[in-house]
Parts: C-alpha cells; structure tokens; sequence
C-alpha cells in the first residue's frame, strides 16, 4: 500500500475491526476493505477467551483484504480504553524575548510531562495533547501568540499498557504484519465526532459499548478525564436471554426493537423472535420491561454518578453531553431515557461518513481519521510517533 492508503485495526469490546482505506483529501476516507469479527472482548484487562485472538484477529485481517484484493503487511492498532490511563495537569514556564514561538508550547508541554513523571510510570505514551494555553492571565486558547511574561498549559498524557503492547505485537507477528503505530480510538472519535466548538466549550463524550461504557471529557484537543465503567449494551442482551430463556442473538433482537418511553402505539407492543428451532416466541412488553430497564437504570445511575462526582466540575455553562456506540444508542429512544436519569441534556454523536456512519463504528472511524491525521504531521514529531501529536501551531481540525 501507498502512503495515501493504511490499515488498521480496532479491538473492542464484542468485534475487532479491519479497515483498508485511501485518504482522498478533503472528503478524507474511501474505504476499500472492512473485516468486522465478532469475539468475547476483554475484562479486567485481560482477553475473555485467549486462545481464540490469533483467529480471530487473522480472521477480521484476511475479510478486509479479500475485499480491498489487497494485502496487509503493515498496520496500526488502536489501543482500547480498558487498556489506558490519562492524566492531566497544568505547568508554565517563564517566556523570552521572543514571546510565544513553537519552542515554547513544547517546552511547557514538557514541563507538564516532568511534573506528572511521565517517564518513570511505565508504559507506551500515545498522545500528548495540549488542552489549552495561556500568555500571562490572558485567554486561555489553542493558538497562542504575542509576548509576555509566561506561557500556561493544561496538557493531557494517554499511556497504553505494555500487557495490551505486548500481546498485540505477539499476535500480529505470527500473522506477519508489521505494526506502524499504537493510537488512541477513544482520543480519535472525540475529535472526530465533536466539533471545535464543542471541545472549546468542554464536552463530554458518552461511548457506550457492549461490555463497558467509557466516559471521556474533552476539551482543545486533549482528554482531560477518561473513566470506564464495566457495564454495556450487552449486559442488558444478557439479563434478558436469561429472563426469557432464549439465545443471546433473539434477545439482541429484543434489546434493539425495544422502545423507552413509548407512545400509546407502542406501550402494548409484544416482543416477537424466533429460536433456534424456528418456533415463534412473544414476550409482553412488561415482561421485557423488568429485564431491560433494571439494567439500564443500573447503567445511568453509574453515568450520573460519574459526572456528578468528576465531571461536572469541570464543564462549563455551555458544555455539552453526547452519547455514541453501538451499546445502548441505537435503541429507540434510550438516548431520551439517559438524559431523564441524569437530569442532563444529551446529544447523538455518529460519524458523517456516506459508509459506517452508524455509532457502532464511531470508535474505529476515529481510529482511522486520527492515523491519518498523525501521518501527515509525523515529520513535525521528534520523540517518537505519536508523543507529540497536537501542537498550538497546527490548523484546528474540524
């Protein structure tokens, strides 16, 4: 593949993911190859089922290139959120006669990364992105400039986990694909999915998976808090296969045609599936209610007290909430049902894309969308790829 085509690969938590796609400039991404695999994710940092990554990561490789007819030799990976740590401070330095230059954002970068001990905490550091600066007591902004007496930062660190590093690079050796990158999904969709003006406002980004819901507060180009929280879509398929004795693919079913808050069209509606022998099989809207809504009144209440307890602190009058992922957003009007829960307004965030623009695929697309972005600033980066990946002098991404 040319510099203008990349493969990567996202590991969730129900399905890894492989695209092939060709940066086409302004329109971004053409897709030429996809390979979505299901698999039983990860917990507690460790694979659900080990002896099954290798085949089912060769498996998700081998769909994208039989559609793109082209072979993967070289890929970068996403690091998922269960495997990566955030954190977060302010530094400042003292300006010279020159006043703001280039040098200077990244020496007070570097200042917040002694400050915090980035090096002696281990890991592989993926990102360092600025949040904000600020000349003196001025504006805090991302595009500092002018003369002063100090120069502030708030400059955020995402570091992967050497178990996620080390099992992946073990993984795709056996496969003979050499890997180019380590990323964060979970920094590429906030960027993706949320506009400048939201993350210079402070928005919160709601990612609501299969197994675990992550909670991300974004603000300039930076997470400024991360937390994951061990339950999603998926725990309310599995209450409700066990409450109604039937396979974990019909309750699916179930789970994404049920409708929160319905209307009088809907209150009476039955659940209707089939089960592995063909037999039709009802369900009442009561019976399927108790299942659904006891966990996800368990999962709100988690959210609620997430932001309650970190995160509204940090928002602004005018922050935002956004909900995305393919755990609970696509279900009819649970997006309405979350905000009821937690008192807050919340927003739909999809990709815009004309292919995978669904919220399943939010996390991946924000994979792609950042490698190439990194791609095109490599040159700029001199510790390393992706250790300094957002600079103060860059075009604001969009």
């Amino acid at each position: 593949m040319n510099k203008t085509e990349i493969a990567v690969i996202e590991f969730g938590t129900s399905k890894i993911v492989t695209i092939i796609a060709r940066n086409r400039g302004i329109d971004r991404l053409q897709f030429m190859g996809t390979g979505t695999v299901p698999y039983d994710g990860y917990s507690d940092g460790d694979w659900n089922t080990p002896d099954q990554m290798l085949q089912r990561t060769r498996d998700s490789i081998a769909a994208a290139e039989l559609e793109a007819n082209k072979k993967i030799q070289e890929i970068y990976v996403g690091v998922p959120g269960d495997y990566i740590h955030v954190c977060c401070t302010e530094a400042e330095i003292d300006l010279g006669a020159d006043g703001v230059t280039e040098e200077a954002c990244e020496l007070v970068q570097d200042a917040a990364a002694e400050k915090l001990r980035i090096a002696e905490q281990g890991g592989l550091v993926l990102h360092r992105s600025p949040a904000w600066f600020q000349v003196d007591d001025g504006k805090k902004t991302m595009e500092p400039n002018g003369r002063g007496a100090v120069l502030r930062t708030c400059t955020s660190f995402i570091i992967a986990e050497t178990s996620f590093i080390n099992d992946v690079r073990e993984i795709l050796g056996e496969l003979g694909v050499t890997i180019l990158g380590f990323l964060s999904p979970t920094l590429g969709e906030s960027l993706l999915l949320l506009s400048v003006e939201d993350r210079d406002r402070v928005s919160v980004l709601i990612d609501s998976g299969y197994l675990n819901t992550e909670i991300s507060v974004i603000s300039g180009e930076a997470i400024i808090y991360h937390a994951i929280l061990p339950l999603g879509g998926g725990y309310i398929t599995a209450d409700l296969a066990t409450q109604l004795c039937i396979p974990m693919r019909a309750a699916e079913q179930i789970k994404r045609r049920y409708v929160f808050n319905p209307d009088e069209f809907d209150q009476d509606a039955q659940s209707e599936v089939y089960d592995a022998r063909g037999h039709r099989l009802a369900f009442s809207r009561e019976t399927v209610s108790k299942c659904v809504e006891k966990t996800m009144d368990e999962l709100c209440n988690m959210i609620d007290l997430t932001l309650k307890h970190d995160v509204l602190e940090l928002l602004g009058a005018r922050s935002q909430i956004y909900l995305t992922g393919g755990g609970i957003s696509m279900m009819p009007r649970a997006r309405d049902y979350l905000a009821e829960r937690i008192g807050q307004p919340v927003k739909a965030a999809a990709p815009q894309t004309a292919e995978m623009n669904s919220p399943v695929y939010s996390s991946v697309l924000g994979l792609m969308d950042l490698t190439f972005d990194s791609i095109e600033h490599q040159e700029e980066q001199q510790d390393g790829f992706g250790s300094k990946l957002f600079s103060g002098f860059k075009k604001r991404r969009k």
